[in-house]
């Protein structure tokens, strides 16, 4: 086949039947975009969740601060050993042993990098206790710290805008297929990129709508893209031509006709 025909027969690219016909089309999701959406409902229900169960351990931590507030008592345990955890940055590990009413209690603590006072098995440790509560104990300057309540909003938030996200590319995708106008693209250009730490291609391409104007899209692909000038189908929404992606889609598909997945 010459170079001429090769072109003549790249410009008579014949556009996907299942995409002919009246708008709306009837759409249903890939695999892909069913896998996509589970991502996002799962995401949704643990912003819920993780919501729920920090604001509990919240609460829970902020009694525990008023009852040391309001019944803590500081008294000398005795160091029952001292162990070095091992690692990259070793730390102390104090083990320790105080009496209440004639009734003994153990806690333990791992000792900051930066503090380099002399601890001695047996030797005396300042520690504090709840009355109420002697088993709740601590080493003195290091009173378990309550939990930060920025963290519960920051969390969801987080979870929800991502849900949100990924419900809107699979939206997108789906009012695109549904109503959007079909038609030819060339192929302008294409560069290799690093995209998941892979190797793929950004194609550029060309297409004219209804009116003759000319607009440009883009996609990415993991495999080696046709050659400069190879047409190929995409879909465009009709009042936002910007609004472009090469046919098939990733995440949606007709529900009738040829599937091309």
């Amino acid at each position: 086949m010459s170079p001429t025909q090769a072109l003549r027969r790249m410009e008579t690219i014949q556009l996907p039947s299942e995409l002919s016909g009246m708008v709306p089309r009837e759409v249903r999701l890939t695999g892909g975009g069913i896998a996509v959406a589970v991502v996002a409902v799962a995401m949704a229900i643990g912003a819920l969740v993780s919501a729920i169960l920090m604001s509990v351990v919240f609460t829970r931590g902020d009694a525990q601060q008023q009852l040391r507030a309001s019944e803590g008592i500081t008294v000398q345990a005795e160091v029952a050993q001292v162990a070095l955890q091992r690692g990259e940055h070793p730390r102390r590990i104090v083990t320790y042993r105080y009496e209440v009413d004639g009734r003994s209690y153990a806690g333990r603590a791992v000792l900051r990098q930066r503090d380099r006072r002399e601890i001695t098995q047996g030797g005396p440790i300042a520690i504090g206790y709840v009355r109420s509560h002697p088993e709740m104990s601590w080493l003195a300057g290091y009173e378990p710290p309550g939990f930060p309540l920025w963290v519960i909003p920051l969390t969801s938030a987080s979870l929800f805008i991502g849900a949100a996200a990924i419900a809107w590319g699979v939206r997108r995708q789906w009012v695109l297929l549904s109503e959007g106008r079909v038609a030819r693209a060339r192929i302008i250009a294409y560069k290799k990129i690093r995209k998941d730490k892979h190797t793929a291609y950004r194609v550029n391409y060309e297409f004219q709508t209804l009116s003759g104007a000319t607009h440009t899209g883009r996609y990415d692909s993991g495999r080696t893209p046709p050659a400069i000038g190879t047409m190929l189908p995409i879909v465009y929404h009709r009042d936002n031509p910007q609004w472009c992606a090469a046919y098939p889609l990733q995440l949606v598909r007709p529900s009738r006709g040829p599937r091309r997945y």
